[in-house]
């Protein structure tokens, strides 16, 4: 594991070669470098697979927080608005990491055609769904993620072997140790999708004020049982979700050029001062601060 995790770092080493995030020339695949520590910041998480090769970063969701560091892989399934804290990094050793879009649709495929070609479906047990999951990676993840990144170092590698290495690396963990938990969320998407809906519904009406009950509704669950539901699989309140989803959007806003007004005006407030305020509260600073 040490020699491949080396050789993993040396390839995130070339290809994050700046701060901050660094895409590649394959499709929903990026990498991260972070040279020094950093303070708890806001941050929106898509469905992603993120294996971790160098330093130590904190996430904060809701009331959790999950530590990962070299070698460990954190895998999210549905869109997140987290904190996260860089605990370990330095110019000589900066934190490093990669990350893999998830197209849930291809890896629920991946399932049937493993259930298809092995006769039969794996028994599941019934316990409690997360949209989040953290564990250790196996070598072979790693190894294909040492794949990943050496093939998008070239154009034509990347669109022709990009997607086969992505099916492989679903393939893996569908197969790995974790298998079993990541078969259980699938198996769960029947009352994770109902969320899912709400949570793709807030994202397109942050020009709205959005109530729990018409997300309840459009769950087609009780306000009380789309309220547990709801905080079980995202790990927030659903209205602590949709305000942080909103300052995230109006943060985007201002980073584009919009006037701080116009960019509470667009998720949905009728009062700037009441935007100033939550605003604040949220990042730490005021909306005229934003850059």
């Amino acid at each position: 594991m040490t020699e491949k995790l080396t050789r993993y770092q040396q390839l995130l080493t070339e290809l994050a070669a700046d701060e901050g995030f660094n895409a590649s020339l394959i499709s929903g695949v990026g990498c991260f470098r972070a040279s020094q520590p950093e303070s708890k910041t806001h941050a929106f998480y898509e469905p992603l697979i993120c294996l971790m090769g160098q330093g130590t970063k904190r996430c904060y969701v809701g009331d959790r927080d999950f530590t990962y560091q070299s070698g460990d892989f954190f895998i999210n399934f549905l869109p997140m608005p987290v904190s996260t804290e860089v605990v370990s990094a330095s110019v000589d050793q900066p934190l490093l990491s990669a990350s893999l879009e998830i197209n849930l649709i291809k890896l629920a495929d991946m399932v049937l055609r493993i259930e298809r070609l092995a006769g039969q479906a794996p028994e599941i047990s019934c316990e409690k769904s997360s949209s989040l999951m953290i564990g250790r990676a196996e070598n072979t993840l790693v190894e294909l993620f040492i794949k990943l990144l050496e093939i998008s170092h070239d154009p034509l590698d990347a669109k022709i072997l990009g997607e086969q290495v992505v099916d492989e690396i679903y393939y893996r963990l569908l197969t790995s140790e974790h298998g079993h938990a990541l078969r259980l969320l699938l198996n769960q998407y029947g009352e994770i999708q109902p969320i899912s809906r709400a949570v793709n519904y807030i994202h397109s009406h942050t020009h709205q004020t959005i109530h729990v009950q018409e997300l309840a509704e459009l769950a087609n669950m009780s306000k009380t049982r789309f309220f547990t539901a709801f905080k079980q699989i995202m790990h927030v309140p659903p209205m602590q979700y949709i305000k942080s989803s909103k300052l995230q959007k109006a943060q985007t806003l201002l980073r584009q050029g919009m006037s701080a007004t116009e960019a509470s005006f667009q998720v949905g407030y009728n009062s700037f001062s009441q935007f100033s305020r939550e605003y604040k509260r949220f990042f730490g600073f005021s909306p005229s601060k934003t850059h």
